[in-house]
Order: structure tokens, then sequence, then C-alpha cells
């Protein structure tokens, strides 16, 4: 009788999680599961510029509003000195930097929100940006990831489910490596990886392989390069525990670069995050 009830249980969940990708949670939660935090939760945050910057190295702008409303309506504040931010995404000024620094203030006049606080953000800015009242000036630098993290050690600490999508994805020409996405948090497991071929790949002699150093530490080469192709066909390793410091994963070319080619990767894996006190 208990199995029967556990295997209903496990059904149902099955069900509800069923067509999310490599890892979905239900109900499009934040943390659904208790102690597990979803990224791809955290990624679609977006807020003002209330003050920019008139001049480009360290200087300090005020984002509006501080706190997010995540998808289960819990509220989070995703600024830290650890995550990173883009701003000006579409303008030819977009870039993406990392805070030195971060303090909640009151919101000024024209920004107000139901929390009433705004963020100081020091970076070091390559650009100047101008204030505006457009949601998604700033956006996430890191598909969310740094913010779950942030979020669960804030909260006590927990799992955190991450996800890398490089989006489409055009293989650079002039080196053996194309970088994609987030990067893969530092002492965290890796437990999967997918790879499709949108467009035929040239040359890329000895074929593609997935990985973050050597480039092929997640998946062995594959030397099928035309369109369709898939990463359910390569020799896969995970999952492995990532231990080197945070950086890009990769789309590998083994002997030589590509001389085209288009691809859609993605990475998926856990952190835990220990509590923040």
């Amino acid at each position: 009788m208990i199995r029967r009830v556990w295997m209903s249980v496990i059904l149902a969940i099955a069900a509800i999680v069923a067509g999310g990708g490599p890892l979905a949670f239900a109900q499009g939660l934040s943390k659904p599961l208790g102690a597990i935090y979803d990224s791809t939760k955290y990624a679609g945050w977006g807020a003002s510029v209330a003050s920019g910057n008139s001049a480009t190295g360290s200087q300090t702008i005020t984002v509006c509003p501080a706190f997010q409303t995540l998808p289960d309506g819990r509220l989070f504040n995703p600024w830290s000195t650890a995550m990173s931010f883009t701003i000006d995404p579409a303008g030819g000024s977009s870039e993406t930097l990392t805070p030195s620094a971060v303090s909640q203030v009151t919101a000024p006049v024209g920004y107000s929100n139901q929390q009433n606080a705004c963020e100081n953000v020091t970076a070091t800015f390559s650009n100047t940006h101008g204030a505006s009242l457009n949601p998604l000036q700033i956006i996430s630098g890191d598909q969310g990831i740094q913010e779950a993290i942030s979020d669960a050690q804030n909260s006590g600490g927990g799992d955190v489910f991450f996800l890398i999508d490089s989006g489409t994805l055009t293989l650079s020409t002039s080196g053996a490596n194309t970088t994609f996405g987030a990067n893969i948090p530092t002492r965290s497991v890796i437990s999967g990886a997918s790879l499709r071929v949108l467009t035929t790949i040239g040359t890329c002699a000895g074929g593609w392989s997935l990985g973050w150093s050597t480039g092929t530490e997640i998946t062995a080469a594959n030397t099928t390069l035309t369109a369709g192709t898939t990463s359910d066909s390569s020799t896969h390793s995970e999952p492995v525990a990532f231990n080197a410091a945070a950086t890009q994963p990769l789309v590998h070319c083994t002997t030589s670069n590509a001389s085209a080619g288009v691809v859609h990767a993605k990475v998926w894996g856990f952190k835990h995050a220990a509590p923040a006190n």
C-alpha cells in the first residue's frame, strides 16, 4: 500500500513538471520543493535607472525598485557584489557589470514602489547611462544564477538548480572555443548538458564537444556536424564536480576552428549554497 501511495505521488509530480526542459519545477515557483531554488525563475527581473552616470569609471547609479517579485509572489533583493547586471541591453551602450558596492536607499520621486526602496549600485562603467522609466533598462547579467544562490544563502541555505542557456550561438571562426551564457558556479555539480546543431558546422575537424577548459570535460567529441545533430549521439561525462573558478561553459572544436555553424547549447546542475550566517 505504501509503495502504491508513493508511486502515485511520483506520478503526480511528474505530470506537473513534464515538458519543462532538462529539469522543471511545479507551478513556476522559485523554490517549490522546499530547499531547491530554481535559477530560471530569477532570470526575468528588470529595473529602471533613476539616476545614471554622466562619467565612466567607478560610478554610482540608483536603480529602482530594489526588490523584485518572483513567479511565486515572494519578494527578493537581487543586488549583491557577487551578481552581475546588464544595463541598457537593447542599446549600443550595453554592458554587463559586477557591482563593487550596493546599498538600499529611499525611492526618489517618480520611482515609488511598494517597498519604497531603490538600490545605489557602484560599478566600473565603460559607458554613460541616463535615467528612464523603462522597467527593463537593467536585467540580470548571469541568467538569474547568482541571484538564486544569494537568495538561498540569505534564507538559511539550500540547493540551487542552475541552467545556462546559450540561445542561438554562432561558433567562433577565430578560435577553437566559443563560450556561452553565465558562469558555472564554483563548487557545483554539472548534472547534464545538451547541444543541437542549428546550422551545419564547417570544418571543426575532429568534432565538437562541451566543456569549460579543455572543452571535453562534459562530452566527448561528436564528429557529425550537420544541422539537426544533437548531443544525444555524444558520449557524456556527467555528473561531474565543478571545482574550478566560476567560468563560462564552451563549445570546443577539436583540431581546427569552425568555419561556420550555429548551435543551441545548455548546461545545468546544482550548487549547495551555505547559509549567510
